[in-house]
């Protein structure tokens, strides 16, 4: 069966996706005996099945390819139209959620303006020509959650932080058995949106928003991989890229920071700074192997060295995985963590309902409520 389309809306995500018509129909062949040509979609009817695997390439309903409003392909209404590269070289996946959230600030800004909810974006913005450093101790005082032992705690006060500010941050979250993954780790879309992947291990994550609040403080948007222990990486970054790094530390390190920058070398002689650097990492949210990372970088320790260290922890990491998973195992425990939801977010949904503008299913389905929880959520 053949349903009618708008021919607009697929060029639309052709042009978003930066994808061309024999990209779309390699992916849409892919395992099939049958073949799908170019003549089978570019007319103002597809065949059903067809349209439905096209949606599931990008993430669209039918009705979305029904739909005959117009679309932009302008600077402003996506980061896809805006650059043309990024830090890492996005998959599909990736794609598909930067276009995920954007949709979903968009729906925000509109309940924001229907309900009259005036979110006030208030930050100062910097430059590449300020030091990090001096940026990140002036940020704590804004930023910064207190001393917080728990990594998750932090992590949700540091959002609470950043909300009081008017900016958005979301977290997403993709089950072990997910068929495609993203390839980041978190992204800024101007002018107020933070989205991080959620890492289970919630240091790489603080070290991911940290990264990003840096990137919003330039106001320089980005998609990436932050991941301050690949080495490999650390010649090839820009220099937007090494200040939101230096940012981050800086930022999550505080006064400890001098405490590194005292040490002269890391080697035998000092027993490697095993002690110290666990005892700084369990104060400061940040892991011991990306310390002996910004040791190497400031090259305080050899590269030999920060390979056996970083051999070491890796051996240490996947023991204390295997403990986890047999605990895990041992409890039945499978359950699926829930995205962390950040006060602004649900502040303007709340503000939406009580001001008509979603119903009870729209609050539920964009906050993954629970309907038995709507009530609760509703007066938090």
């Amino acid at each position: 069966m053949k349903v009618e389309i708008n021919k607009k809306r697929l060029e639309y995500l052709l042009a978003l996706y930066k994808m061309s018509v024999d990209d779309l129909l390699s992916l849409l062949n892919k395992g099939r005996k049958r073949i799908t040509g170019a003549a089978d979609i570019s007319g103002d009817s597809i065949d059903l099945g067809v349209l439905k695997r096209i949606g599931e390439i990008f993430d669209k309903e039918v009705s979305f390819f029904q739909d005959y409003s117009k679309l932009s392909t302008n600077a402003s209404s996506s980061i896809f139209f805006r650059k043309t590269s990024f830090g890492t070289e996005l998959n599909l996946e990736s794609i598909r959620t930067v276009n995920r959230f954007e949709s979903l600030k968009n729906a925000l800004d509109a309940y924001n303006k229907l309900s009259q909810l005036d979110v006030k974006f208030d930050i100062e913005h910097y430059t590449l020509q300020d030091d990090p450093k001096t940026v990140a101790v002036r940020a704590r005082d804004f930023f910064y959650p207190g001393e917080t032992v728990n990594h998750r705690q932090f992590l949700v006060k540091m959002i609470e932080k950043i909300a009081d500010h008017g900016i958005f941050v979301f977290e997403y979250i993709e089950t072990w058995n997910k068929k495609e993954k993203t390839n980041i780790d978190g992204f800024y879309l101007k002018p107020n949106v933070i989205v991080l992947k959620h890492h289970k291990h919630y240091k790489r994550e603080i070290f991911t928003l940290a990264h990003e609040l840096g990137h919003c403080l330039l106001g320089i948007e980005e998609v990436e991989s932050v991941d301050m222990m690949d080495i490999s990486a650390q010649t090839s970054y820009s220099d937007v890229e090494r200040w939101c790094n230096d940012f981050a530390y800086q930022f999550i390190m505080g006064k400890e920071a001098e405490t590194l920058a005292n040490i002269a070398c890391v080697d035998s002689r000092n027993d490697y700074c095993i002690d110290l650097f666990k005892a700084i990492s369990a104060r400061t949210h940040i892991s011991r192997l990306a310390l002996y990372t910004r040791m190497y970088i400031d090259r305080k320790i050899s590269y030999s060295s920060y390979s056996n260290v970083k051999s070491e922890l890796a051996e240490e990491y996947r023991r204390r995985e295997e403990q986890e998973k047999l605990k895990n195992s041992e409890k039945r425990d499978g359950r699926t963590p829930k995205p962390i939801i950040s006060p602004l977010f649900l502040k303007t949904m709340q503000y939406a309902y009580f001001n008509g503008v979603v119903n009870e299913t729209t609050f539920c389905s964009r906050l993954n409520v629970k309907p038995a929880n709507f009530e609760r959520e509703l007066w938090r």
